[in-house]
C-alpha cells in the first residue's frame, strides 16, 4: 500500500483538492507534480503514476479549478490559461513544492508549456506526456487521423460536429471506433482509474476545447506555443503513443524545438500509454527524473 494524503488549498474564494502519495527519502528526491488533461478532466486516470513514490519521491496530484474534488469554477470569465497557472504557482507555494518535476499530461502537458514560459524557479525537468504544441498543428494531424477511419466513420463525425450534435447516439458510435484507434487501444479501462461522471465539468472542456477530443473547437483552437518551445530549458522527456492523436510527427517537432530534451514513444499505445504501457511508462519517467537528480 502507497500511503497517501489528501486536503484543500484555498485559491481565491475557490478550494482546489489534492491528493499526495509516498513519503520523500533523502534530499534529492524532488517530489514529481502531476498536471492532468481536459480542460474539465480530473485527476484520476493518471492515478498510476503513484506508483512512482515506491521509490521514495512523493508524487502530487490536483483536481483543476471546475472538475474532480474542486470547487466548481461557475465564472467563465476564469475559465482560462491565466487561472489555471496561477491555480499551480497556489499548489506550490500552499504545498511547499519549491523544488519539483513537472509532469503534464495532454492538456496539462500545454499547461506545463505555459507555466515553463513564465519562467518558474525550482523546475528540475519537465515531462510532456502526449502533449500538444500547437492547435492548428493538431487540427491538421486530425485531418489525417479521421481520414484513415473506416467506412462512413469520418463523414458521420463531421455531420454531427457540424450541426452540434455530437451528443447523438451515432456521433457516439462513430466516435468510439475513433477513440479506440487513438486514444485508448485493446486495453480496457481499468475502473481503479475511473471517476463518477459528475467529476468532468462538460462546460470547461467544450468552451476551451471543444465538442470532442477530434474536434477541438473551443477558446483554445489558435493556441500555438511552437516558436517559444526554444525558450524551455529544462530537461524535457517527451513521452507519447505510436497511434497517438499527438502524433509522432508533433512529437518530433517538440524534440527538435526544445534543445535540452529525449523523447521516448509506447509502441503499443494511443493517447493514453500510461494506462496501455504502465509499467514502461512509469519506468521511463522515474529513470529519466533519476538521470536529472544524478546529473544536478
Amino acid at each position: 500500500m502507497i500511503p497517501g494524503r489528501d486536503g484543500y488549498i484555498q485559491f481565491g474564494k475557490y478550494r482546489t483538492y489534492y491528493e499526495i502519495y509516498g513519503t520523500a527519502k533523502g534530499a534529492k528526491k524532488l517530489p514529481l507534480l502531476v498536471l492532468h488533461g481536459g480542460p474539465g478532466s480530473a485527476h484520476n486516470y493518471l492515478l498510476d503514476l503513484r506508483q512512482i513514490a515506491k521509490s521514495g519521491r512523493e508524487v502530487v496530484f490536483y483536481d483543476q479549478l471546475g472538475c474532480g474534488k474542486s470547487d466548481r469554477l461557475t465564472d467563465e470569465s476564469l475559465w482560462n490559461i491565466e487561472t489555471f497557472i496561477e491555480e499551480l504557482e497556489a499548489v506550490r507555494k500552499t504545498l511547499k513544492l519549491a523544488q519539483i518535476h513537472l509532469l503534464g499530461h495532454s492538456w496539462g502537458g500545454m499547461l506545463a508549456i505555459e507555466y515553463l514560459l513564465t519562467k518558474p524557479t525550482g523546475i528540475h525537468s519537465l515531462v510532456l506526456a502526449s502533449s500538444m504544441i500547437s492547435m492548428p498543428l493538431y487540427e491538421k494531424e486530425m485531418v489525417k487521423l479521421r481520414a484513415e477511419l473506416p467506412g462512413d466513420t469520418e463523414k458521420i463525425m463531421t455531420k454531427h460536429e457540424k450541426a452540434g450534435t455530437t451528443d447523438d447516439p451515432e456521433y457516439q458510435e462513430a466516435y468510439k471506433i475513433y477513440s479506440k484507434k487513438h486514444m485508448l487501444r485493446e486495453a480496457a479501462y481499468p475502473p481503479h482509474l475511473d471517476s463518477p461522471p459528475e467529476y468532468f465539468a462538460k462546460d470547461i472542456y467544450e468552451k476551451m476545447w471543444g465538442l470532442s477530443e477530434a474536434y477541438a473547437n473551443g477558446t483554445l483552437k489558435n493556441w500555438d506555443r511552437v516558436d517559444q518551445l526554444k525558450e524551455i530549458k529544462v530537461p524535457t522527456l517527451i513521452a507519447s503513443g505510436r497511434f497517438d492523436e499527438l502524433t509522432p510527427y508533433q512529437a518530433e517537432i517538440t524534440k527538435k524545438e526544445i534543445q535540452n530534451s529525449k523523447q521516448v514513444i509506447f509502441e503499443h499505445s494511443g493517447h493514453l500509454a500510461h494506462i496501455e504501457e504502465p509499467y514502461a511508462f512509469n519506468k521511463s519517467v522515474e529513470e529519466f527524473i533519476e538521470s536529472v537528480e544524478q546529473t544536478a
